[in-house]
């Protein structure tokens, strides 16, 4: 499926429209930008809209579509989409939906010849443990005084918590650590939004 057929359907879905018209056409000028640009939009909503559970749904179904191609500048995002589709039918209890997010994120890491896939498996399990973590960016954004960049580095920040726990959290980071660090930047997330309005910060800056 090619990514344009996506982001067409994703456009007519009525659901939809007052957030992507508010997507700048700077995010849409290229097909990796605007996809980055609408998952950020699946889990700023997810963060801050607790109302607004179907459009996500609509949105997550849409970009879950899109296969793995061995192109990991793609896949990054639509992986962070698929984990997002998880965590909300676990969240609602819908097992089938679950298995199926995380069947196609397990596909992916065991595509390849054996030594690739063994990387990824390394790799994964470096993941898991909170390895690749660093708040160098959020710090950054805060000592600037830069409340928007704060906010889209933590929803980063975020998108790799929730990837690690649908994952399999391993120690240090146990599901706990995981939850109560989520917690914590979800809520900073809804503060700067109320701050500054939602309008004003990523995917619609």
């Amino acid at each position: 499926m090619q990514l344009k057929e996506v982001f067409t359907r994703i456009e007519k879905k009525a659901e939809l429209h007052s957030y992507i018209e508010q997507i700048p056409a700077k995010y849409k000028k290229t097909q990796k930008a605007y996809l980055a640009a609408l998952v950020k939009l699946s889990y700023l909503l997810y963060i801050t809209q607790s109302d607004q559970k179907p459009q996500i749904k609509e949105l997550l179904e849409e970009l879950s579509q899109i296969p793995f191609e061995e192109n990991y500048d793609y896949w990054t995002w639509v992986e962070h989409a698929l984990v997002l589709q998880a965590r909300i039918a676990r969240e609602k209890e819908q097992q089938g939906l679950y298995d199926q997010s995380m069947q196609l994120i397990e596909d992916a890491i065991n595509t390849g010849e054996e030594t690739v896939v063994k990387v990824k498996h390394n790799v994964q399990a470096r993941f898991v443990k909170g390895e690749t973590l660093s708040t160098q960016t959020i710090d950054a954004a805060i000592k600037k005084n830069d409340t928007s960049m704060e906010c889209e580095q933590r929803i980063l920040y975020v998108m790799k918590l929730f990837k690690i726990k649908e994952l399999g959290a391993q120690p240090p980071y146990t599901d706990e650590k995981v939850e109560q660090e989520s917690t914590e930047y979800m809520k900073r997330i809804n503060e700067i939004v109320e701050q500054v309005g939602i309008e004003k910060v990523e995917p619609f800056k």
